[in-house]
């Protein structure tokens, strides 16, 4: 059984992502820990916020089974943390060896929501364990057709990983689109990572390969775009090519302006 976690602060934005996970996972046996963190136990306010979180879940579960009916394959578990958020998603989810966490995009008119903006993206730094995906406030849910994946090859790709996107490609029956920013920098090490993450992809036909156009969130957002992308994925890696989307606030960027759900693999370090 598929262990799924969703952190909610009980906002549209955390409410959307549990709904989109509980539809693209519909015929996958999960159980999904919804995880609402209030404040911590020194605070005076504790036992009156610990009820009112235990009450949100109850809530928010309740809506969940109203908007998409009781799931035989789904288990709901309400999860209230007295932490700080960061560290309190990122310990769970470890302690628990999830296989998937799936967070809301910022929305301008929740900017307020704890879960979201700064603490969205200190989540994507912390948790190591497993992926992430995060699903925009704006979207309906939609089969997932096609699946991008972005890469500039400079790190292999992990075994792991590469299960990952196979398992997306199985549960969507989707085709994956692996695509690449030209930056004059390829090297022989780079395509032999290339070719080893295309040899486990037969069916791939090609790579798309794509100049910058102004920088290289526009690049991206022109890819979705044109090739129709469904859901983007990227391998995060703490110290190389990922550094070069959020140290830039390119990540930020595509949080913000992607319309389609963007799933994060992680990197581990040794």
């Amino acid at each position: 059984m598929l262990q799924i976690v969703v952190p909610t602060d009980f906002s549209n934005n955390s409410y959307n992502a549990l709904f989109y996970a509980a539809k693209l996972l519909q015929n996958e046996k999960c159980t999904f820990h919804i995880v609402n963190v209030c404040p911590t136990a020194g605070d005076a306010k504790h036992k009156e916020d610990q009820k009112e979180s235990e009450l949100g879940l109850d809530a928010i579960c309740h809506r969940l089974i109203r908007d998409v009916g009781k799931n035989k394959n789904h288990h709901l578990k309400k999860v209230s943390l007295c932490s700080n958020v960061t560290k309190g998603v990122s310990d769970y989810a470890e302690k628990q060896k999830v296989d998937l966490m799936v967070i809301g995009n910022k929305a301008k008119e929740e900017v307020k929501h704890i879960l979201f903006g700064t603490n969205a993206m200190q989540l994507v730094r912390e948790v190591t364990t497993c992926p992430i995906l995060i699903v925009p406030l704006e979207i309906d849910f939609k089969s997932v057709k096609k699946m991008g994946f972005i890469s500039n090859y400079a790190q292999p790709i992990l075994e792991e990983n590469i299960r990952i996107l196979n398992f997306f490609k199985a549960i969507t029956d989707s085709a994956l689109v692996p695509m690449s920013i030209d930056d004059g920098k390829v090297d022989k090490i780079v395509l032999e990572h290339k070719g080893r993450f295309m040899k486990a992809f037969p069916n791939i036909s090609k790579e798309v390969v794509l100049p910058i156009f102004e920088d290289k969130t526009k690049t991206i957002l022109e890819f979705v775009d044109l090739w129709s992308i469904d859901m983007l994925c990227m391998v995060y890696y703490p110290h190389h090519f990922f550094l070069e989307f959020i140290g830039n606030g390119i990540i930020k960027e595509l949080n913000t302006k992607l319309s389609v759900p963007f799933l994060i693999l992680s990197h581990p370090e040794n």
